[in-house]
């Protein structure tokens, strides 16, 4: 059975689940420390979908009202449903602070999290330029709310 908790405090167990789950992106660069500061501060959360007692994945999201702009998403193992159900969780929270848009930036060549973003409603709104390593773009992707 999945459920879907806000992580509120540092617990190791959590932290070095997540950490693990982020080692498996090639797109996500998350240290200990930046995930302790995601938690500990009030308009970041950290929130995670677990099946059967294990972390399965997490979302982190900065929400500053009217705003949200996802930090970082990622499961494991893949295609098991887990993304869909946290960016669900994240569209209930947005409508429930009165957020009316949710933004992003991925890497240009993750093509699996662009399609998973579009499949979501996200659309492309622009482009950074050399944003990652100053060598590949950055493309911007928003949803209405």
């Amino acid at each position: 059975m999945e459920n879907i908790v806000s992580v509120n405090n540092i617990d190791n167990n959590i932290i070095n689940s997540i950490l693990f789950i982020s080692s498996k992106s090639e797109y996500i660069s998350l240290s200990e420390n930046n995930l302790k500061h995601y938690i500990e501060d009030k308009y970041h959360n950290v929130i995670i979908i677990k099946d059967d007692d294990e972390i399965k994945g997490f979302l982190i999201y900065f929400l500053l009202s009217p705003e949200i702009d996802i930090i970082f998403i990622a499961v494991y193992p893949n295609n098991k449903g887990y993304g869909r159900k946290l960016l669900s969780y994240l569209f209930d929270d947005a409508k429930a602070n009165n957020v009316n848009n949710i933004k992003l930036d991925l890497h240009e060549n993750n093509i699996t999290a662009k399609n998973f973003y579009i499949k979501n409603g996200f659309k492309k709104i622009a482009v950074r330029k050399k944003y990652y390593n100053n060598q590949f773009d950055a493309i911007i992707m928003e949803k209405l709310i």
